[in-house]
């Protein structure tokens, strides 16, 4: 059964890709170049917001997304075919669709020659808009069912974690599954010495005793945006904040818990493997955090 290439509904129809901007369906690549065949492909994820006060939308982080995108692209040994243009390219696109409401942007870097793996890289460059509102864990006030999983996150001497290279989500999609299969909402991977890392597209915070923890990048987890963000929040909070390992227990243990990053933002979590959080219901410090995240990407915050 052939996949269709129609739009889907939350897509807008004007995209830029390899140079050009075209229509959603236009937007492909051979299926026999290197990124199909090698999994050689970089990406981001941004979000844009809604600005109150001056009615405008901007996107959050830019220049940290532009950053992390060439840092990924060195690490993959990838040519830069053009980053220092996604600001104009996103501002085009808002016009183009004719953006008015909050929206996820999605810049890609793919490799689109044909040949074999060592081959010399050819990148295109693809930035797409989808309409994308809150989640269903904000949306409807909902909290994450959780597991501990028995994955683990690749290795730093068999991949490295900093490159958010689509090749890295292949072994925690298969974590993710099995959780989902298991009546959980997301799941959180290990490293190889036991220590949680992070979920498999969010970072992890957990609460205790009034103490925000999350891993530090040491535990093989990608340098996430919204886990730097989130660190320089509790900072202007006064709320402690430190990075360190943490086993299952630590988990288990937490008065309160949550996930983040650009696409998901903020979600809550219930539990850990069934095990129900002191705090989960009230929830006191994670909504401190959401308030202050939703005022700084909307501009009410304007320094960390």
């Amino acid at each position: 059964m052939e996949a269709s290439l129609s739009k889907p509904d939350n897509a807008y129809p004007i995209c830029f890709h390899n140079g050009n901007f075209v229509s959603w369906e236009e937007a492909v690549i051979h299926a026999n170049c290197l990124s199909m065949r090698y999994a050689l492909s970089v990406f981001e994820g941004i979000r844009l917001y809604r600005q109150p006060d001056i009615d405008e939308l901007k996107p959050f982080a830019l220049e940290a997304h532009v950053d992390r995108l060439v840092r990924s692209l060195d690490l993959m040994l990838l040519p830069d075919p053009g980053s220092n243009q996604i600001d104009s390219i996103i501002k085009d696109l808002v016009i183009k669709n004719q953006i008015i409401e909050d929206t996820y942007i999605r810049v890609a870097v793919n490799t689109i020659n044909f040949g074999e793996l060592a081959s010399p890289p050819t990148p295109s460059l693809t930035v797409t808009a989808t309409k994308m509102g809150r989640k269903r864990w904000l949306a409807q006030g909902k909290k994450m069912k959780v597991s501990i999983s028995k994955w683990q996150r690749t290795a730093e001497l068999a991949f490295p974690s900093a490159a958010k290279n689509i090749s890295n989500y292949a072994g925690p999609r298969l974590a993710l599954q099995e959780a989902i299969a298991a009546g959980y909402d997301s799941t959180i991977l290990i490293n190889h010495e036991g220590y949680l890392c992070e979920a498999p597209t969010a970072a992890l915070f957990i609460i205790q005793d009034e103490e925000v923890v999350t891993p530090p990048l040491s535990e093989g987890i990608l340098p996430s945006i919204t886990r730097k963000t989130i660190l320089q929040l509790c900072e202007l909070l006064g709320i402690r904040a430190t990075e360190r390992r943490l086993r299952p227990a630590d988990a288990y243990l937490a008065d309160e818990a949550f996930l983040c990053g650009t696409g998901i933002e903020i979600a809550p979590i219930a539990s850990f493997d069934g095990h129900s959080l002191k705090k989960m219901a009230e929830s006191p410090i994670t909504n401190k955090i959401c308030q202050a995240y939703f005022q700084l990407v909307r501009g009410e915050i304007t320094r960390l």
